[in-house]
């Protein structure tokens, strides 16, 4: 355009008179436009011509990862009953209060039943009576089998001298003391097993310690009506503190490679800076629908009794893959609106390879995609290295 411009404008000077004059200055004032549109020509020419990028690589390891992740925790007694009368009557004596420690066994509190003595009284009297009338059939049948035998004898040795139907009465006799005397039985089995159960319930009106624990609740006082029913108050909660149950709610993400019997480390705020750790003991192999977690249950050996239920412990949770996987760092990871991917370099180009990401390990992260072991990717993953982009490799510092 510019040299058009210079010969239409040398075009219209010859056709002026003063030709000879103005020449010289046509071209003073021409002649800086011409270099100057040479010279952005070469500038231009100079900026499509793009130097090759050198990228920083690392290669594609295959591991089987192994860390420890922080989850939180609760630590509940290991086990835990409220203890109700199983009988109803007043409270007689306390023997406990909150607070105190005791064994299996132990007695804590004595309950008074009047009623219910009296009730043992007469069933033991029901048995007394039940056991007279079984001694007076067991003689009626001894007596009756005694004249069957003499009837029998006598017809034997003399015939003609008994008629048949007193013998027949008498057989029909003894099988009648016989029946009396099982139904008399009957009776005292019945007797008995009443006594028996009352003798038991007599029994619980000693509330004794199921197990070795600590009252940490105390609900009733001297004199309070207690029993069995809904209604009535409970006496003591009663808490097993050694050992005692960490309860750890392990997300689906972080429950691969759970082993029954390894030992995890914790730590509560009570003592800060120090550790304890507790034993996998428990494991449902089922997750909550809902919170898509796993309760694994830990053992704590507590001899000295400084943890406590209700405690929230911070847990190292160990995490393991049963089988190994690929691991990049995590910058080497990159994203966009459409997928995430990380730049694979194939004799010095640029080819995009979709992952996803696993578990993070530091400064590190587990990917799954069309990866192999030993492949070089980009350090820092940028979309804008583009697919089929030529690059010059450099390895990473380690």
């Amino acid at each position: 355009m510019v040299l058009n411009g210079l010969n239409l404008a040398l075009t219209a000077i010859r056709s002026d008179p003063g030709f000879r004059r103005a020449r010289w200055s046509v071209l003073g004032l021409l002649l800086p436009a011409l270099l100057f549109a040479g010279c952005g020509r070469v500038r231009s020419s100079k900026a499509k011509a793009r130097p090759i990028p050198t990228v920083k690589v690392v290669r594609v390891v295959s591991a089987r990862p192994r860390f420890l992740t922080p989850l939180p925790g609760e630590l509940r007694p290991y086990q835990d009953v409220w203890l109700k009368a199983r009988v109803e009557g007043f409270v007689k004596h306390l023997y406990v209060d909150r607070g105190s420690w005791v064994r299996r066994g132990q007695l804590l509190a004595l309950l008074s039943a009047p009623d219910l003595r009296a009730r043992r009284l007469a069933a033991q009297q029901r048995l007394a009576v039940a056991r007279a009338y079984y001694q007076a059939a067991k003689a009626d049948v001894g007596r009756d089998q005694a004249t069957l035998a003499r009837l029998q004898t006598s017809a034997h040795l003399v015939a003609g001298s008994v008629a048949g139907n007193d013998i027949h009465i008498a057989r029909q006799t003894v099988l009648a003391d016989r029946a009396q005397a099982a139904a008399r039985l009957a009776t005292v089995h019945s007797a008995a097993a009443e006594l028996q159960s009352l003798a038991a319930l007599t029994g619980y009106l000693r509330v004794t310690a199921p197990f070795t624990g600590m009252i940490v609740q105390r609900f009733v006082s001297t004199g309070s009506l207690v029993g069995p029913s809904a209604n009535a108050p409970t006496l003591f909660r009663l808490q097993q503190l050694n050992p005692l149950r960490l309860i750890i709610e392990v997300p689906e993400a972080d429950a691969a490679g759970i082993r029954l019997g390894g030992r995890v480390g914790f730590s509560v705020t009570a003592f800060p800076g120090k550790r304890f750790s507790g034993v996998v003991a428990r494991i449902p192999d089922s997750l909550h629908q809902a919170a898509r977690v796993m309760p694994v249950e830990l053992n704590v050996s507590n001899p000295r009794r400084s943890l406590a239920p209700g405690m929230y412990a911070q847990v190292r949770w160990p995490v393991e893959r049963p089988y190994p996987t690929l691991i990049v760092p995590s910058s080497a990871v990159a994203s966009t609106t459409q997928e995430t991917f990380v730049d694979l370099i194939e004799k010095h180009h640029i080819l995009w390879v979709g992952v996803h990401r696993g578990f993070t390990i530091g400064k590190n992260v587990e990917v799954f995609g069309k990866l192999r072991a030993g492949e070089v990717v980009a350090l820092r993953g940028t979309d804008e290295l583009r697919p089929g982009m030529a690059v010059y490799t450099a390895p990473a510092s380690p």
